[in-house]
Formats: structure tokens, C-alpha cells, sequence
């Protein structure tokens, strides 16, 4: 839908500024919704359609949320640019935790086709008899 001249987009960023891209998707969708209950064959989406749907939301982070992504982004920037320490061991290790946590889902594999393997080797031996009695 078409966006009203009356709706002020730098008004909505401001209040909606610690919004997450997918609640600012939902606040539009939600604000097209509104429209179309008012009138089923409306064609734009107005300020007042936004603002009746912003009431009702509440952002999904915090102050502290943001503060904390942006020291983590900006630690992991730093670490990425510091001279890097040789990782002999490091990769090693990785593996293995790897393999380890592999270990069990190979087994429940294995185990699942043995199981079907002697479930089709018994339900064909339920037929032999009947075969050989047959003839």
C-alpha cells in the first residue's frame, strides 16, 4: 500500500528507535491492516493507521541491549585486528568436541537402520514359511 503524504517517516523512526527490523516490518504491516478494517478498499496507509498500531507495541530491546551488542561488536573488532597468537591446539580441540557430540547421533543412525534392516529380515520370514509350504 501507498504511504500517505501525511506520514512523517523521520517521526516514526524516533519512535520507534529501538524497534528491530522485524517489528518495524510488523508495525507496517499492522499499520495496512488498520487501513483496510477503516475501509475495506483503502489504498494508503495514513499517520493515524501508524501511530494506532505503534500504541499498542513495545520494542523487543532495551538501552542495555543495544549498549551491550555495540562493546561486543566493538571487542570483536579489536581482537580481529590484534596481532594474532598461533592456534596449534586450538583446532584440535574444536575437533574433537566435534566428534564427541557426533557420536551420538551416528549411533541413533546406525541404530535406526538396524532396526529397520531386522524388522524387514523377520517380516520376510514370516513369508518363507508360507512359501515353502506352498510348493
Amino acid at each position: 500500500m501507498k504511504v500517505d503524504p501525511d506520514v512523517d517517516l523521520r517521526q516514526i523512526a524516533a519512535d520507534t528507535e529501538l524497534f528491530t527490523g522485524a517489528e518495524l516490518e510488523g508495525l507496517c504491516k499492522e499499520a495496512g491492516i488498520v487501513a483496510l478494517r477503516e475501509d475495506i478498499s483503502a489504498t494508503l496507509v495514513c499517520s493515524q493507521h501508524f501511530q494506532t498500531v505503534r500504541n499498542s507495541l513495545k520494542p523487543a530491546l532495551t538501552r542495555e541491549d543495544i549498549n551491550f551488542y555495540s562493546s561486543f561488536m566493538k571487542n570483536l573488532l579489536l581482537r580481529s585486528s590484534a596481532p594474532s597468537k598461533p592456534k596449534s591446539n586450538h583446532r584440535v580441540k574444536e575437533t574433537k568436541k566435534l566428534f564427541i557430540l557426533t557420536i551420538p547421533i551416528t549411533l541413533g543412525v546406525i541404530g535406526f537402520m538396524l532396526y529397520g534392516g531386522m524388522k524387514y529380515f523377520l517380516t520376510s520370514l514370516d513369508r518363507v514359511p508360507k512359501v515353502l509350504a506352498s510348493t
